[in-house]
C-alpha cells in the first residue's frame, strides 16, 4: 500500500520494515546489473561497456541475480545499493512492466529511487519502458 512503507514477512522474526542502504559512494556500493537475452554484437557491446564503465569508476562489487524484480527488492532491503537493466522496444530486449512495476513502489517505500535509463537516468521510471535503474539514494 502506497505511503505506509515497505515490509518483509520473515517467519523467524515477524514483519520487518525495509530500508534502502545509506551508502552514498561507488567505492562502497554493491551493484547488480543484468545481461539480458541479447547475444548479438550490439547487445554484448552494451553490456560489456556498462560493466567496464562501472568497474572503472571504482564500484566495490557487481552482482547478476537474473531477476529485475529480485534486484529491486534487494535494493529496497538494503542488500544491494543499486540495480539496473537496459533494454528497448526496437530490439525487443529488456524487462517489461510485470518485471518492475511492484519493484518501483517497494523501492520508493523503502526510501530508494527509481529512474528510467531510456531517459539517461534522469526521468522517472517509465513502466511502459524497457529499462530500469534503482538505487538506495
Amino acid at each position: 500500500q502506497k505511503g505506509v512503507g515497505a515490509f518483509l514477512e520473515n517467519p523467524a522474526v515477524g514483519c520487518a520494515s525495509l530500508k534502502a542502504s545509506p551508502t552514498q559512494t561507488l567505492a562502497k556500493a554493491v551493484v547488480s546489473m543484468e545481461v539480458g537475452y541479447g547475444r548479438d554484437e550490439a547487445s554484448v557491446a552494451l553490456v560489456t561497456g556498462a560493466l567496464a564503465g562501472i568497474l572503472k569508476k571504482g564500484v566495490r562489487s557487481i552482482r547478476m541475480a537474473g531477476s529485475t524484480g529480485l534486484n529491486m527488492a534487494y535494493v529496497a532491503a538494503g542488500r544491494l545499493n543499486a540495480a539496473f537493466e537496459h533494454g528497448d522496444w526496437e530490439r525487443g530486449r529488456g524487462p517489461k512492466i510485470w518485471d518492475f512495476a511492484a519493484g518501483k513502489l517497494i523501492v520508493a517505500e523503502a526510501g530508494g529511487v527509481t529512474r528510467d535509463l531510456g531517459a539517461g537516468g534522469r526521468g522517472e521510471l517509465d513502466l511502459m519502458g524497457r529499462s530500469q535503474f534503482s538505487a538506495c539514494t
